[in-house]
């Protein structure tokens, strides 16, 4: 028998990124496929947010001022020991060597920004169904 989440549960998702606009749009796509979302303005008060509280997902910006979403990804791993959701990096500059670098930390992906919403939605998705 395998074990599936109820599909009444909702999925909880931190969006970390330091443009508001951003954070807003993704919200909504997500929200509007009945996925729940937090918001944090950085990688490090999304890490301290993290320590309090469980989501399924952080889908985060690379390139943040305080901490990126590299770092995060780094100390994610590193810190929440078995609480550990898994990472999607949104970017629009990162290059071939920093993607390799954050595949090796354990993202589950990097999505290009700017992003085709329905493309992003699927593959929060896709992430969400372990």
């Amino acid at each position: 028998m395998v074990n599936k989440r109820s599909p009444s549960l909702k999925k909880h998702v931190l969006i970390v990124d330091d443009e508001p606009a951003v954070r807003r749009t993704v919200r909504g796509a997500l929200e509007s496929s009945g996925i729940e979302c937090a918001e944090s303005e950085n990688g490090a008060a999304a890490l301290a947010w993290l320590e309090e509280n469980h989501v399924d997902l952080v889908l985060a910006d690379y390139h943040m001022p305080i901490m990126s979403g590299l770092t995060l990804l780094e100390r994610v791993n590193r810190t929440l020991n078995g609480r550990t959701p898994r990472v999607i990096l949104l970017s629009g500059v990162i290059d071939e060597i920093h993607k390799h670098k954050a595949m090796g930390l354990g993202a589950y992906a990097i999505i290009d920004k700017p992003c085709n919403f329905r493309e992003l939605v699927e593959k929060v998705n896709e992430a969400l169904d372990f």
